[in-house]
């Protein structure tokens, strides 16, 4: 579980506009994921994350038109060079809360900063900002481009087009920068004075980023070789490491076919014990040679993804315990949401999305559907409350040339829901 303060201190700043603070908190320590059989996280710890910053992708987003000038600034300051991950569906996360007053707003998923400080720079208005991430490398890099965003955002409203600077000036933004995971929101929040109906809209851009992908030493990914850790965050008590190579083959098993939705789990799970039984898996590059060649797959493709694709995706889910992170988080930022508020999800895969329409369906107030026919005469499924309306009855996805300017765009969902 997650223990630990969360108490947010004053740091000084020099930047105008804007008043930072930081909230410390332990991160989560992970111990198996949802995985219910008893499999714990054994061996010793893992080493502290790089500090040293992914590289710079410096890709510009293929945005369609946007609906207000102010999504427009926003999205013209978006474009960073020195920004290590290229937020997806940008303009969709705008609209979705365009025209609309934010006073406070919430980023379970803060990252770079990239939809944080787009989002500062099309809402000038914002005067509370809350960025929730485990990682430090995150923090490092996206304070200073939240606080530009707030500066620019300071200065357009000083007088747009000749106009006199507003008498006296609006307050300064707060930033916020808590250390935590997002599934601690509830807590956080109330340590940061922000009582449950209190904040007008919140983000979560759940997954791994560009950022974790793009740095070989964080082990996320199978196509450049690096340490087999896969961790979210630097206080995680188990890597993907310990999974592999000390987790009973049924448990390796159960990760593999629940979260990485492969069909050919057995076989890979017992292709790693095998491997793990000669050497120690160490590196990616040591659990990808233990994968193997997959049965029917030709050219090295299944289903257009590398074969390595699933297993990968079930231990890191595994790993950072996602799934029930999202399970915990949606209640708490529901309830965090002041009437009338908006709360945003992006996924990457189906066990997400799935997990975040029947969360929204059932704040919703539509009865769960039952797992056989139900005749007439039989008691129906009671309707849970209703809570929130859907904005977004089908999920929305990246355009063409959203997906031929970032093809990790191309799995992206973005569901919608408004408090009542």
């Amino acid at each position: 579980g997650h223990k630990g303060a969360g108490t947010a201190r004053a740091r000084g700043t020099t930047t105008p506009g804007v008043a930072t603070m930081t909230a410390a908190g332990a991160t989560l320590g992970i111990a198996g994921g949802l995985v219910r059989t008893g499999a714990r996280a054994i061996g010793t710890p893992r080493p502290n994350l790089p500090a040293a910053a992914a590289r710079g992708l410096g890709r510009r987003l293929r945005a369609g038109a946007s609906t207000s000038s102010a999504t427009n600034e926003a999205r013209a300051g978006e474009d960073d060079g020195d920004a290590p991950h290229v937020p997806v569906l940008m303009r969709q996360v705008l609209d979705a809360f365009d025209g609309r007053s934010l006073r406070c707003y919430v980023d379970g998923t803060m990252g770079a900063g990239g939809h944080a400080s787009a989002i500062i720079r099309a809402h000038p208005e914002l005067r509370t900002f809350v960025g929730f991430d485990v990682d430090p490398l995150a923090h490092s890099i996206a304070r200073p481009r939240l606080e530009a965003a707030a500066t620019e955002s300071c200065a357009s409203t000083s007088g747009r087009d000749g106009e006199s600077p507003p008498t006296p000036p609006p307050p300064p933004l707060r930033i916020h920068t808590v250390q935590s995971n997002f599934r601690h929101m509830r807590e956080r929040l109330a340590e940061l004075d922000l009582a449950d109906g209190a904040v007008d809209a919140i983000l979560m851009d759940l997954g791994v980023s560009s950022m974790h992908l793009d740095t070989p030493e964080r082990g996320f990914s199978f196509m450049n070789d690096g340490p087999l850790d896969m961790r979210m965050g630097p206080s995680a008590k188990m890597s993907a490491a310990d999974v592999v190579n000390e987790w009973p083959e049924e448990e390796i098993a159960r990760v593999i076919r629940d979260y990485g939705e492969e069909k050919h789990w057995r076989l890979l799970a017992r292709r790693i014990c095998a491997a793990r039984g000669v050497a120690p898996i160490e590196t990616t590059r040591q659990l990808v040679d233990a994968l193997g060649r997959i049965p029917g797959v030709k050219k090295g493709r299944s289903g257009g993804i590398h074969p390595a694709t699933r297993t990968f995706q079930g231990i890191r889910i595994a790993v950072n315990e996602e799934l029930a992170v999202v399970e915990e988080a949606i209640p708490a930022a529901v309830d965090a949401l002041a009437p009338g508020g908006r709360l945003a999800i992006i996924t990457f895969h189906s066990l997400e999305d799935k997990l975040v329409k029947r969360a929204f369906r059932t704040f919703a107030g539509i009865a769960p559907a039952s797992d056989r026919p139900l005749s007439a005469w039989e008691p129906q499924p009671e309707a849970p409350p209703k809570i929130v309306k859907l904005v977004t009855r089908k999920p929305i996805v990246a355009d063409d040339d959203e997906v031929g300017g970032n093809t990790r765009s191309r799995s992206a969902k973005l569901r919608v829901c408004e408090k009542l």
